[in-house]
C-alpha cells in the first residue's frame, strides 16, 4: 500500500487545481446552486467505487456518517460562497491553516493524539500569520476579509472542518471503510444539499441550468472532487489526523497562492506568498518535529 504522506500528496494537488477551477465557475454562481450541481455529478462516480466498497456498518456509525454529511454540506456550501466573494489567494491559506488548530486540538481532547511542544509551538505559528493573512495583506476591507460577515463564516467554517475531521477518523478507528464511507456519505450529502436547494433557491431548475451551461468545468471539479476525497480518507485511515491535515492544506496553499492568485489578477501576492511559505514551514514543523 502506498505510504500515507503520498496519498496526502496526491490529495492536496488535485484539490488545489479543483478550487481553482472552482473559482473561476463560481464568478457568476450561487454557492448552493453550484454545490447541487456538482453534487449531481459525482454521485455516479462515486458508484464506480462499489467494488472496494464494504457495507458492514452499524446504526451507531451510520448516525455519524450522516452528522458527518450534514457538516461536510454546511462547509461546502460556505466555503464556495466565500471563494466566490473574496479573494482565492487569502481563503485558500485561512482554510488551510485555520482546520489544523481546531484539528489539533480535538484530535487531543477525543483521540488522544498527543504532539510534541514545538509541534504545538508550530500551531501557534500557523495561527498568527493567519490572522496578518486576513488583516494586513488587503487594500480594503472586502479584500482583506477584515471586519465584515465574512471572517464570522470562515471562522465557524473551519471549526465546523475540524469536527468533520475528527468524526471521521473516529469512524475509521471504528473500522468503517473508507470506500463504504465515501459511497453513502456522498448520497447523504446530495439529499442534505436538495434540502437545501428545494427550501430557498430554484430547485432541481436551477440544477439543470448549471449542468447545461457550465458542462465541462463542473465535471472535471466533479472528478477533482472524488479523487481528491478518497485520497485523503485513505490517509487518514492509516495515520494521525493531526498529521494528515497539516501536511494535505500546506501544500493546497502553495498552489493556490502561486497559481490561482495570479491567474485571477490579486494584489499583494509577494506578501501573501511570504505569509502561505510561513504557514507551509509551520505545517511542515508539525510533522516533522
Amino acid at each position: 500500500m502506498i505510504a500515507w504522506y503520498y496519498l496526502v500528496l496526491i490529495s492536496s494537488v488535485l484539490m488545489g487545481v479543483s478550487t481553482i477551477l472552482e473559482k473561476r465557475t463560481l464568478k457568476d454562481e450561487h454557492a448552493a446552486a453550484y454545490s447541487a450541481t456538482l453534487m449531481i455529478i459525482i454521485l455516479p462516480l462515486a458508484l464506480l467505487l462499489l467494488p472496494l466498497a464494504k457495507f458492514n456498518i452499524n446504526p451507531y456509525e451510520l448516525f455519524i456518517i450522516y452528522v458527518i454529511s450534514v457538516l461536510s454540506t454546511i462547509t461546502y456550501v460556505l466555503t464556495a460562497r466565500v471563494f466566490r466573494h473574496g479573494n482565492i489567494s487569502i481563503a485558500s491559506p485561512l482554510f488551510s491553516s485555520l482546520p489544523v488548530l481546531f484539528t489539533v486540538l480535538f484530535a487531543f481532547l477525543f483521540l488522544k493524539e498527543k504532539l510534541s511542544a514545538l509541534q504545538y509551538l508550530s500551531v501557534a505559528v500557523l495561527v498568527a500569520t493567519s490572522y496578518f493573512m486576513i488583516f494586513g495583506t488587503g487594500k480594503n476591507v472586502q479584500e482583506g476579509y477584515g471586519k465584515n460577515k465574512y471572517v464570522t463564516i470562515l471562522l465557524l467554517d473551519t471549526i465546523l472542518m475540524a469536527i468533520g475531521a475528527i468524526l471521521l477518523k473516529y469512524l475509521f478507528i471504528l473500522g468503517v471503510n473508507v470506500f463504504g464511507y465515501f459511497i453513502i456519505g456522498e448520497y447523504f450529502m446530495a439529499f442534505n444539499i436538495f434540502v437545501l436547494m428545494i427550501l430557498r433557491y430554484g430547485g432541481v431548475k436551477e440544477v439543470v441550468r448549471n449542468i447545461k451551461k457550465y458542462k465541462a468545468p463542473i465535471f472535471a471539479i466533479a472528478v477533482l472532487t472524488v479523487a481528491y476525497r478518497v485520497t485523503n480518507y485513505l490517509a487518514v485511515s492509516y495515520a494521525y489526523v493531526s498529521l494528515t491535515s497539516p501536511l494535505r492544506n500546506s501544500v493546497n496553499v502553495l498552489i493556490t497562492v502561486l497559481i490561482g492568485g495570479a491567474m485571477f489578477g490579486e494584489s499583494n501576492l509577494k506578501k501573501k506568498l511570504l505569509l502561505s511559505a510561513l504557514i507551509v514551514a509551520g505545517a511542515y514543523a508539525l510533522i516533522a518535529l
